[in-house]
């Protein structure tokens, strides 16, 4: 399973076998598998104990590290004078591995694509959910600015009443005060 997935991230970057050979002349060009006979290669029943075969013979080093280049490791192999029967069974060889990795990775894409659906489908929901909350917390704040300010509005209101009650009740005293003050003086002046 790792072999596959390391396999999977290093080819993300890698042209298809038909787009890195396009370059090459007629003589060279002789034998690379159309789309159709690499889907074929793909589609063909394999039987899970000879894949699983197929994929442990994977050389080691292609599952090493990120900056490894497959090409130069795969040039570097070729002997001195080449065997065009020989070169025809690698290419094979290497056909049946791809095919194999390919299958792998389809088989688990389409194992883990109802999870996947439904995780797509939860974060979607959650999404969402944000926008709402969003909106949400947009409109809290607007009504608290707006509460904020009628607050403020009648909290100085209410301070504004308040001193001038405490004005009039001042006022209130004086007045009786001299209400008082006047009773006082009319009833000494009646005496």
């Amino acid at each position: 399973m790792q072999k596959i997935k390391s396999l999977m991230a290093r080819q993300q970057g890698l042209k298809s076998p038909q787009e890195s050979m396009a370059d090459l002349s007629p003589v060279e060009n002789l034998r690379i598998p159309s789309t159709e006979e690499m889907r074929e290669l793909r589609q063909q029943p394999i039987d899970p104990q000879a894949e699983q075969e197929i994929i442990d013979s994977i050389e080691e080093v292609y599952f090493s590290n990120d900056s490894f280049d497959m090409v130069r490791h795969e040039l570097e192999k070729l002997p001195p004078e080449l065997n065009l029967q020989e070169l025809e069974e690698y290419r094979d060889k290497l056909k049946r591995q791809q095919a194999a990795v390919s299958k792998r990775v389809a088989d688990l894409i389409l194992e883990k694509q109802p999870s996947y659906v439904k995780e797509l489908e939860r974060v979607t929901a959650l999404q969402a959910n944000l926008q709402l909350a969003a909106v949400i917390c947009t409109n809290a704040r607007r009504q608290l600015r707006v509460s904020k300010e009628e607050f403020t509005e009648a909290s100085l209101g209410l301070l504004a009443n308040q001193r001038r009650r405490q004005l009039l009740t001042g006022l209130l005293k004086s007045l009786r005060t001299i209400k008082t003050l006047q009773r006082t003086d009319v009833r000494l002046s009646e005496m």
